[in-house]
């Protein structure tokens, strides 16, 4: 027989630790049916991407180009926004600081990396950990040109002239950090001959320094150079990546002409803050790989002298950026390259 305090301790326990317990049970219930509820009704209004560059680059044209194609797929409208500055670190941690709900979202590049590579860079997020990343867009080739008031015909000649006479010759980026900044340091490492860095505010402005003599050579967009070099203001000396250019098939790549590892070609990612859910994350992912793998859009990008990435996931990016990192890593601390 139970007696009255028994009874009434027994009470106590069911009004406390019994309905906390089936409160616990229902609460994981909720949750676990809450996230795939999300993914349902998301999106229900505009997406914006993130652009951390001005308008015209690489950047950008893959961004607007992919937000035509997704927001199909999604049933609701893109809206690009330009965020530039500080090497890409101004739009990323705008992103990185929002709202985990899947509407702002970062159209990254490999130019974080670069960033994220530089000792005491002091980005104000870390690359690798403070995103979810839901899939690669495209690839950018990068050219290794000079003016064609040069001597200079062929990648073997430029780096001879690196070698005999390096203070006469300067290369031009759109960023410290960047991958044309980079790839021209590891020309240099590889080599081990020399030449002065320039940073402008954007290719745009490297190049027309170029054209006119002013600078000696430059790591460009194959799609921002191919138009000087077929018109001749510029000469192609070779692609900096493992295969040529379909807008530049005539250049040869580094290897070819000699000098092989001097790789530096970038590439665009899609990114969204750390928390977003998993299923959005996972939705964004499915529909992304289905307009890369839209025929129209592929020819699009390449007609811009992108390739499009399709079929990757959140995983492969996060791998891929972090090698990039660990590759840039030690030709940073070489070159002694900072980013303020």
């Amino acid at each position: 027989m139970v007696d009255r305090e028994s009874e009434s301790w027994f009470a106590r326990l069911k009004g406390t630790k019994v309905l906390r317990c089936l409160s616990g049970v229902a609460a994981l219930a909720f949750s676990i049916g809450a996230v795939p509820a999300v993914a349902q009704t998301y999106p229900d209004r505009p997406i914006r991407f993130i652009i951390p560059f001005t308008a015209g680059g690489g950047t950008d044209i893959t961004a607007r180009l992919v937000a035509e194609y997704l927001a199909p797929r999604l049933g609701q409208p893109i809206v690009p926004e330009n965020r530039a500055g500080a090497s890409a670190a101004i739009g990323a941690d705008l992103v990185a600081k929002s709202a985990p709900n899947g509407y702002t979202l970062l159209v990254g590049t490999a130019t974080l990396a670069g960033s994220a590579a530089v000792s005491g860079s002091a980005l104000p997020f870390d690359l690798v950990n403070d995103f979810e990343f839901i899939g690669k867009l495209a690839q950018l080739d990068l050219v290794i040109v000079t003016s064609s008031k040069t001597k200079v015909d062929d990648l073997r000649g430029l780096v001879n002239l690196m070698r005999t006479q390096p203070d006469k010759v300067q290369f031009g980026s759109p960023g410290n950090g960047s991958p044309a900044h980079l790839g021209g340091e590891l020309l240099k490492q590889l080599t081990k001959t020399d030449a002065l860095h320039i940073p402008y505010k954007g290719e745009s402005a490297a190049m027309a320094d170029l054209i006119s003599g002013r600078i000696s050579f430059q790591l460009c967009s194959v799609f921002v150079c191919a138009p000087r070099i077929q018109d001749g203001s510029l000469k192609g000396l070779a692609v900096a990546a493992k295969k040529r250019s379909r807008l530049a098939p005539n250049i040869p790549t580094t290897a070819e002409a000699g000098f092989p590892g001097v790789e530096a070609d970038t590439w665009y990612f899609l990114a969204a803050p750390k928390g977003t859910p998993a299923a959005i994350v996972n939705k964004l992912n499915q529909a992304l790989n289905e307009a890369l793998s839209d025929p129209k859009l592929k020819t699009r990008l390449e007609a811009a002298g992108l390739e499009a990435e399709p079929g990757t996931t959140p995983a492969s990016v996060k791998a891929a950026l972090q090698a990039e990192i660990d590759k840039w890593r030690p030709v940073v601390k070489a070159a002694g390259i900072t980013i303020n």
